[in-house]
């Protein structure tokens, strides 16, 4: 029941949906879904709970990604969600390597988790 009741809100539905690029830290996150830092952490924290996100550190940093243990059912309800064109583009162009502070994002005045399913 508490995997439904997390899949049931739409900014985990959304960092489900980006995680479908590749893992990604809260600081990339949050420059990616219209919530503070502590409401990603919160989140991700409620994800993993339910045993959809894992993650995996390295060095200083902090990286979650989707498990790929979850069922046949979960992962179709994942592979289906939205896609966030803009802000799935950005993570395919930006890291962190060096610092968890990321330059904020240059796609307008809008933030990226605003933006429809294209």
């Amino acid at each position: 029941m508490e995997l439904f009741r997390a899949l049931g809100d739409a900014t985990r539905l959304q960092i489900l949906g980006l995680l479908r690029v590749r893992q990604a830290c809260v600081c990339e996150l949050v420059e990616l879904v219209p919530v503070s830092q502590p409401a990603v952490s919160q989140h991700l924290r409620k994800l993993k709970q339910v045993g959809l996100v894992h993650e995996q550190r390295e060095k200083q940093w902090t990286f979650y990604q989707l498990r790929d243990d979850v069922s046949p059912v979960i992962a179709e309800i994942i592979r289906d969600l939205p896609h966030w064109s803009e802000a799935e583009a950005w993570l395919l162009t930006h890291r962190v390597d060096t610092t968890c502070v990321v330059v904020r994002r240059t796609v307008g005045e809008a933030a990226v988790g605003e933006f429809g399913s294209s």
